[in-house]
């Protein structure tokens, strides 16, 4: 995001603002990512170039041969143009990139800062502003005008306006406000203004709704860029309490009504007019000069941080300098406190609100209205988070809403969550600064060797350098010409500083400068690779990669993963997929196994039936015995399960406003029979038009030409032409429609559903569009619901037996099922129906029990229809864990018994069947039993599931619960825990009515690519905001767990209990011996002795002290000089808390030993204390403390679904395999034949989903039979048994005698039995992170639990402590290792930018995740691409670009080292000094094309084996024995260069021209003579260019991406484009390196022959070498092979007995490729063959 954090400050107290004043002295709306001004870019951005170590190193040396060359302090070898020229070029591209760069981030803050927003003022101050705008799509641009003479509590009266010209409308000109609807510009927002939203707008500031649209002024948001959920919130505004609207409403004296009236008022929705006039009323907007109501004197409220800031508001808002734009008339007509026109002291509303925080989840304020009777108190009406709208948020589904901006900027809670975004540096960087470090180390100690050697050699051979002037007797002549005058003789020599400056000159270039221009152009080069990268490109988005950082090398050594969830795993699409009723499956499996999966975790899935079946009732036999005929009633179970899906919910039907096209009123849901409230109200408010619908916006102007008039406050003078509509909401029994269509999501035309849980859409969307369960509308009433199936409700005394108690739901489900019992469901008398015929039904809402955490359900109670017999019913639904436990269900309290057991082992088991049973009690087992054995194989494919159930209360139940109900509803003490224990009170007796699975969808290969990825042995964590429960279930979907881990839960239940179970896991992987170097003969060891790793501890604590010491002294000074200047001194100061909160924590690093001492001695006197607690209430069985706690806290037990399913599906093998052949097994077969006959028949169309129905109930091996014989079986079973496995031989007796003695002696207990060295997962909730992060004890101890987890699961984990997390891997883990994360989100900006590479996704949550990241891709899926081959393929390149950029530059800094010690020391180089400085571009390009172009495997062989990822994340390239390898080589060729060649061509005679003389007998000028020194020189330097050519040829792992020749390009059996086959690295040696070279020299001599100076040297050299000696091409052909001979030999013997993994598995790719080939020629000489011998036929 770029955004700086907020940094703590001193504590701040509650704000208040007054309702409608901005407030000018806090900080304005302005969000600024960019991170350079125009005034600060080049300061700030050159300082940044010159954090790199090499461009400081250059530009020093520069300076230093500078002053050498232009001074005589010392001398200088080389032109220090040769070095500043090439730095500056360099440093003036990055600057170029990097102020394009920062040009974007400008003209992104501008667009997001100029957005133009709308908010309410005054007409005179819109008017006097300059420029000043109205919004022309609210209202038409008219203003609204405001009666003051009425409070803001009252209504609009019925009698006729007066109009304009009558004296009454004259004497209330002046008691009138004219408000207007002014754009400005988003930055421009200040704390105080109120502010108009439209729909799909983005809220501009954290703002607090007024009101809205809406019913109740409620309004739908979207937060997915904040928290990452992209189903609509709900946001209520702030509502007068129900005694003040009693008062309103009938003037009843306030002291007279009770604290809680009972009455609430009628469903109220405003027009855009009337929320202008309340909201005016109680505002500055109408009285400017009005008085904050915290200020009233008979305010008792009244807090510290209140007293006087109201009027520090007014006048922060009047006098500050930024209050001038468009405010002159409000500052200059402004009497704050004065009396108004009427002679009134007019107080206005005020706002008080917390301090801004980071909270996004939390707020806590108050607003305070003026009272409303001439002598009473002022209102304050409390504000939470439902009040609240965040900046970021979108309004969704609600046409407009107005509301009070309450922070802004960086106040804003978006902001406060956000990061700075940090400087991110790669490994390979680092790696690059150690490298030059080290080799400036090497270079520094030549330097000083070379400068000693040079004085001890001048001073034994001073009296020899007589020929340059130096000798000791200064008057003494010539030695051998004494008769020539004497000159002035030099005594002494240069001294050792000044040849050590002389040779640092020589040697600049150890250092190679051109390596940091070629890694940034391959960097750029790859950046353009990923973004033309096909197969990480979304053809259905139309999205391709896009690269943001040129970190890219990091992406091939990572190790552990951060992912979210919504938006990255999955597409945050629920859909109801499979459900259990009557113990039968209906739906088909969903297979997510990845391929690794375990084949023992793949169990036999159990037969299913398509969904349309669970319509089905019973099953007839027709006359002739074959053909089936289902009956149109569904089975009580069905039909119970349906009404759960549809009525057990808090959705609500709102007009879906976010559709492009209206919808016909026709084609939805009329109005014409809405309940008494919204039709009152409707009336009311909206006066009827003709052709108005709702989906018309009542903001947009239909009278283009219109004269510009005011809204007048009177209903009869003109109004906008859009507050006339009826809300189009089904709202009555009377409900009358022409023909019924539904939505996308099974809602009616035009409206959509609106759910707090993506769940519950999910499910009321697939009962309205499967099953025909309609939900068309929710408000006081009732729920609507449409239906035009049968229902068990049309039998008279089936209903009075529910409602009387006197008929069990489990004998009615056994009946209709097995059709036992025939219902009367004809028509239901009184039946409200359409005109097509469907039944609509008004279930009567009595009470709601929401949903939370420690119950895990949620319940509604209803009453039927009064033609239904108005039956008291609670529908109820939760988690399998709460649903199916004995005090709930009624059913499991024979077949669950030990669910609640204190015994661990009889916890996980079913208890056994009671044999004396009933056929109701019989039904009702199988059915359960099958309920618990599809719960788990819903659970191993990663499903949501919900148990649903049902239970009938009779009248006085219910009026006894109510009653409970209703006092703790209005308890003033403990009010939750009384809701809590009465919804516990009716939520038990419960009748099971089935089962949901829901499939939050996965991503395309999102399973494939985890495993993959785990294949390449990266960790992966999941980071999600999600509930537990939903995260485990997407753990198991993406098979990140598996059914055989054993999962620890670590929840919120206190600080002591998470902290016990955290230590007791810790120890318990201490104890197995996980953790060695936390054991006591570890930890105990004397850490006072001598040691190399204490050293270091000490060495390096003494480094880093130091170096913060210096930083404190330089930033000291920067801060003296900015206060001495007046500017700015944030930054700095900033900087100065960061560096004491490092040495704060420096102070706090122990040695390892010490460390580990302390975590485990922390840990067990966590486990102590609490063993020793209260909390915990010790067992009899249990006698030691610790021993108790580990029972009760850590534990290898597996996750109990998976245990209770195993034991349910062998009860019922028992029971089959007995004989006892079920009711629900008979109706699997009647369904089955049902279907078969349909899909034979052609009755229905024949889906895929029939099909495989069909084969679910056929073994698909014969694995499942081996146990039997069949011999055994009986002629009868095998001709006249109906049940299968009877048929088939499957029963105990049939068992084999081995086997059947085995069962009949064993007792079963068929769960799954952990081995306590399996794997083990973690899953831990943000709120108990809470009680860890922070104490560094603590993190570790969490961190080693988490680093022996093969999957690790965060869920309600808060932006910051996503990043908390990955600082906590970054931290812990030694070496520090490689960290991505991915998300989609503004929630995960935070561990984005914290990781060392950050992978946006382009999805359905905006682009803060997109524009904080490295790297942006559309899938999950394409991460596989972005690591596995884009990151290893650039680290691999990237990595020998490195090392071959060093290695050349020290090979011909070698040659100048050695050559010195032949010209005695005195700094003379051995090559010209621009053949010197073009170095790196001759021997740069060859290692361009290979870094750009090289590939050691192909991406199908990288696919199949992930695990080559291996060796780039254990940097196998850069390693000592690699660099060692490199080194050597260096100083082979050094020698093999210099004594190859210089002694051969530096003696006298053997001389002979290259195409003439002494060769063809001639006698040619030079002949016989010796090469000079530039001529030897330039030899040995051409031998040089050619061996760093071979050398990167041999380097090379794809010479060509094809075959030689170059042209291989146009060869017909290419797998790729004729470009991407092309031998880049050949054209690059070719031309870019030896024609280059040898153009160069060439084009040199002509400069040099074109006038005198400093060129001159090189005239006649190139002729000379390459036309005038022969000598010279042997030396050029033969010296680099020479020296490639001993790397190959080197390379050979590595590859042959120490061969890395790289080549290893370039060997295994290499044997692939040709028995490919072969067998692809093999079978084309089949074909041939064949061809041939057809012809000859």
């Amino acid at each position: 995001m770029g955004l700086a954090l907020t940094k703590p400050h001193h504590e701040e107290g509650d704000r208040v603002l007054v309702a409608g004043r901005p407030n000018y002295n806090r900080c304005d709306n302005m969000i600024v990512t960019s991170k350079y001004t125009a005034w600060s870019f080049l300061p700030v951005a050159v300082g940044e170039q010159f954090r790199r170590f090499a461009n400081m190193y250059f530009l020093i040396v520069g300076i230093i041969m500078a002053i050498g060359y232009y001074s005589n302090l010392y001398e200088s070898a080389i032109s220090p143009w040769t070095t500043l020229g090439p730095l500056a070029f360099v440093i003036s591209v990055s600057l170029l990139v990097e102020g394009l760069a920062d040009m974007k981030r400008h003209q992104s803050d501008d667009q997001t800062n100029n957005a133009i927003c709308v908010v309410l003022r005054r007409r005179d101050e819109i008017d006097e502003e300059e420029g000043a705008t109205r919004d022309e799509t609210i209202l038409g641009g008219k203003d609204v005008i405001v009666n003051l003479s009425k409070e803001y509590f009252q209504t609009s009266s019925n009698q006729t306006p007066p109009t304009p010209k009558s004296p009454s409308f004259q004497n209330k000109t002046k008691h009138l406000a004219h408000i207007g609807f002014q754009q400005i510009k988003r930055m421009d927002i200040r704390q105080g203004h109120i502010v108009f939203i439209k729909n799909r707008e983005m809220v501009p500031a954290d703002i607090i709704l007024l009101a809205s649209s809406g019913d109740n002024g409620c309004a739908y948001i979207e937060t997915s860029s904040i928290d990452g959920e992209t189903n609509l919130k709900l946001r209520n505004s702030p509502h007068l309490p129900p005694k003040l609207l009693k008062h309103l409403r009938d003037g009843t004296p306030m002291d007279q009504i009770p604290d809680e009236p009972d009455d609430e008022g009628p469903v109220v929705m405003e027009t855009v007019e009337q929320a202008t006039k309340r909201v005016t009323r109680f505002s500055s907007l109408a009285y400017p000069e009005g008085i904050s109501a915290v200020d009233h004197p008979e305010y008792k409220n009244k807090g510290n941080a209140c007293e006087g800031e109201s009027k520090r508001n007014i006048l922060g808002s009047v006098l500050s300098p930024k209050s001038a734009k468009g405010s002159e008339f409000f500052r200059s007509s402004l009497n704050i406190g004065a009396p108004s026109d009427d002679g009134k002291i007019h107080y206005i509303a005020a706002l008080t609100s917390e301090p801004p925080n980071p909270h996004v989840n939390t707020f806590s304020g108050k607003l305070t209205l003026p009272p409303v009777e001439p002598n009473g108190n002022c209102i304050d009406i409390p504000l939470g988070a439902e009040n609240i709208l965040l900046r970021g948020a979108v309004l969704r589904n609600t046409e407009w809403a107005i509301g009070l901006s309450c922070f802004t900027g960086t106040d804003t809670k978006l902001v406060q969550n956000s990061f700075q975004t940090p400087s991110k540096f790669s490994q390979l960087d680092k790696l690059m600064n150690k490298c030059v470090a080290i080799i400036i180390m090497v270079m520094v100690l030549c330097i000083s060797y070379l400068a000693t050697s040079a004085v001890i050699q001048w001073d034994r051979h001073f009296d020899e350098l007589w020929y340059i002037g130096f000798k000791r007797d200064t008057t003494g002549p010539w030695p051998y010409l004494q008769g020539l005058e004497s000159i002035q003789w030099s005594n002494s020599s240069q001294n050792w500083f000044q040849m050590f400056f002389l040779y640092v000159t020589l040697l600049s270039n150890f250092v190679p400068l051109s390596m940091y221009v070629t890694v940034e152009m391959i960097n750029f080069f790859f950046l353009w690779l990923m973004y033309v990268d096909m197969e990480i490109y979304d053809a259905k988005t139309d999205t391709r990669a896009v690269a943001r950082s040129t970190n890219v090398t990091d992406l091939g050594q990572v190790q552990y993963i951060f992912s979210d969830k919504t938006g990255t795993l999955t597409q945050n699409v629920m859909r109801f997929k499979r459900c259990s009723v009557d113990g039968t499956i209906f739906g088909p499996p969903v297979q997510k196994a990845r391929p690794d999966a375990d084949a023992l975790e793949t169990d036999l899935q159990s037969a299913f039936h398509p969904l349309r079946q669970l319509l089905v009732g019973h099953v007839t036999t027709g006359d002739d015995g074959t053909n089936l005929t289902p009956s149109k009633e569904m089975t009580f179970n069905a039909e119970m399960f349906l009404r759960v899906m549809s009525l057990c919910h808090t959705v609500v039907v709102e007009k879906d406003l976010d559709l492009k096209d209206s919808v016909d009123d026709a084609k939805s849901v009329s109005s014409a029979g809405s309940s008494w409230s919204a039709k009152n109200y409707a009336k009311k408010f909206f006066p009827t038009h003709k052709n108005r619908d709702r989906t018309t916006s009542d903001m947009s102007a239909h009278s283009g030409n219109m004269p510009l008039e005011p809204v007048s406050e009177e209903p009869g003078q003109v109004l906008s032409s859009d507050n006339n509509r009826s809300r189009a909401v089904s709202t009555g029994s009377t409900f009358q429609s022409v023909t019924v269509e539904k939505g996308p999501d099974g809602a009616p035309a035009g409206f959509a559903y609106q759910a707090e849980s993506p769940d519950e859409g999910a499910l009321v969307s697939e009962a309205s569009k499967c099953f025909g369960f309609q939900v068309i509308g929710r408000d006081s009433s009732g729920i609507k619901l449409r239906c035009d199936h049968p229902t068990v409700f049309g039998d008279k005394g089936l209903v009075a037996g529910l409602k009387s108690g006197s008929l069990s739901p489990k004998k009615l489900a056994a009946d209709t099922a097995t059709g036992r019992t025939t219902l009367d469901r004809t028509e239901v008398e009184g039946s409200v129906k359409d005109s097509n015929g469907v039944r609509t039904e008004t279930w009567e809402i009595l009470a709601v029990n929401k949903f939370d955490s420690d119950r895990k359900r949620m319940s509604i109670l209803l009453r039927s229809p009064p033609e239904f017999g108005r039956v008291a019913i609670l529908f109820c639904k939760g988690a399998d864990s709460a649903m199916l436990d004995p005090s709930v269900c009624a059913a499991c309290s024979t077949v669950f018994s030990g669910v609640i057991s204190d015994d661990a082992e009889k916890s996980q088991q079913l208890s056994s069947v009671d044999e004396s049973e009933d056929e109701a009690t019989e039904w009702e087992m199988s059915q359960m039993l099958g309920i618990q054995s599809h719960l788990g194989e819903f659970a191993k494919e990663g499903l949501r599931t919900l148990v649903l159930g049902i239970r009938f209360l009779t009248d006085t139940q219910c009026e006894q619960w109510l009653q409970t109900y209703r006092d703790a509803a209005t308890s003033m003490k403990d009010r939750d825990g009384m809701m809590k224990k009465a919804a516990i009170e009716i939520e038990s007796d419960l009748h099971v009515v089935g089962a949901t699975a829901i499939e939050d969808k996965l991503q395309t290969g999102v399973p494939n690519t985890i495993a993959t990825l785990g294949k390449a042995g990266i960790k992966l964590w999941v980071l999600t905001g999600d509930k537990r429960e939903t995260a485990i279930e997407i753990g198991y979907s993406t098979r990140v767990l598996t059914p055989r881990m054993h999962l620890t839960e670590v929840s919120d239940k206190g600080a002591e209990f998470v902290r016990a179970q955290c230590a007791m896991e810790f120890m318990r992987l201490v104890k197995a011996g996980k953790l060695p170097l936390y054991q006591r003969a570890a930890v105990d060891q004397s850490d006072d002795s001598w040691s190399w790793a204490n050293a270091l501890f000490v060495l390096g604590k003494s480094f880093r002290s130091c170096f913060r010491s210096y930083r404190k002294v330089i930033v000291n000074f920067k801060l003296y000089m900015r206060n001495l200047l007046g500017f700015d001194t944030k930054q700095l100061e900033d900087t100065l808390l960061i560096l004491e909160a490092e040495q704060e924590d420096e102070d706090k690093k122990l040695r390892d030993v010490v460390r580990r001492r302390n975590v485990r001695n922390r840990a067990e006197k966590i486990i102590k204390e609490y063993g020793e607690s209260n909390s915990f209430a010790p067992r009899a069985r249990v006698t030691s403390p610790s021993a108790e706690v580990e029972a009760e806290l850590s534990t290898d037990d597996l996750p109990p679904v998976f245990n209770r399913a195993q034991s349910a599906k062998s009860l019922l093998e028992r029971r089959i395999s007995g004989g006892r052949v079920s009711g629900t097994d008979k109706r699997n077969l009647s369904l089955l034949e049902l279907t078969a006959q349909q899909v034979e028949h052609g009755h229905e169309t024949v889906l895929e989903e029939d099909l495989l129905s069909l084969n679910s109930f056929y073994p698909t091996s014969g694995e499942a039979t081996t146990d039997f014989d069949k011999r055994r079986r009986t002629v009868l079973e095998r001709l006249f048994a109906v049940d299968r496995d009877v048929r088939k031989g499957r029963l105990v007796k049939h068992l084999k005698k081995e086997k059947r003695d085995k069962f009949l002696s064993d007792d079963h207990h068929d769960h799954i039995t952990p081995s306590g060295e399996g794997p083990r997962a973690l899953v831990i909730e943000g709120a108990a992170l809470k009680h860890l992060l922070g104490d560094h004890e603590l993190e570790e101890l969490i961190f080693n639990i988490a680093s022996h987890c093969q999957a690790v699961i965060a869920c309600r984990v808060s932006p910051r402590q996503k990043a908390l997390l990955v600082k906590l891997v970054r931290q812990h883990v030694v070496p520090e290792p490689v960290t991505l994360a991915i998300g989609d989100g503004a929630n995960d900006v935070g561990m984005i930018q914290e990781a060392h590479v950050g992978v946006g996704i382009s999805g359905k949550e905006g682009k803060q995740a997109v524009n904080a990241s490295d790297f942006a891709i559309a899938q999950f899926r394409f991460l596989e691409d972005l690591v596995l081959i884009h990151g290893r393929w650039d680290f691999m390149r990237l990595a020998t670009v490195v090392l071959f950029s060093f290695y050349k530059n020290a090979v011909m800094a070698g040659c100048l080292v050695v050559y010195n010690g032949e010209t005695l020391f005195s700094g003379t180089p051995l090559f010209n000094q621009w053949i010197i400085a073009v170095l790196n571009f001759v021997a740069g390009i060859p290692i361009l094309f290979f870094g750009m172009f090289d590939r050691c495997l192909e991406k199908d062989y990288i696919r199949k084996n992930p695990d080559v990822l291996q060796p780039t994340r254990q940097n196998e390239l850069i390693t000592l024995r690699i660099l060692f390898r490199w080194v050597l080589l260096a100083f082979a060729h050094i020698f093999i260069l210099y004594y190859g060649s210089l002694p051969q061509l530096s003696g006298p005679g053997g001389m002979t021209s290259a195409f003439d003389g002494l060769m063809r007998n001639k006698d040619t000028i030079g002949d016989g003579s010796s090469s000079d020194l530039q001529s030897v020189g330039t030899v040995i330097f051409t031998s040089m260019v050619l061996l760093l050519a071979y050398k990167v040829l041999y380097e090379h792992r794809s010479i060509i991406n094809g075959s030689w020749p170059a042209l291989c390009g146009f060869r017909k059996n290419a797998k790729e484009g004729f470009f991407s086959r092309l031998p880049y690295t050949w054209y690059g040696i070719t031309y870019g390196s030896i024609f280059f070279y040898i153009a160069f020299l060439f084009i040199y001599q002509k400069i040099a022959t074109k006038g005198p100076g400093e060129y001159f040297q090189i005239i006649g050299v190139p002729p000379h070498i390459f036309g005038s000696s022969s000598l010279n091409y042997i030396s050029m052909l033969f010296v680099p092979i020479f020296g490639m001979a001993f790397d190959l030999a080197g390379k050979v013997f590595s590859n042959m007995f120490f061969p890395t993994q790289t080549q290893i598995h370039v060997e295994l790719e290499s044997r692939e490729n040709a028995e490919r080939k072969k067998k692809s020629r093999n079978q084309g000489q089949e074909t041939n063959v064949n061809g041939f011998e057809t012809q000859d036929v």
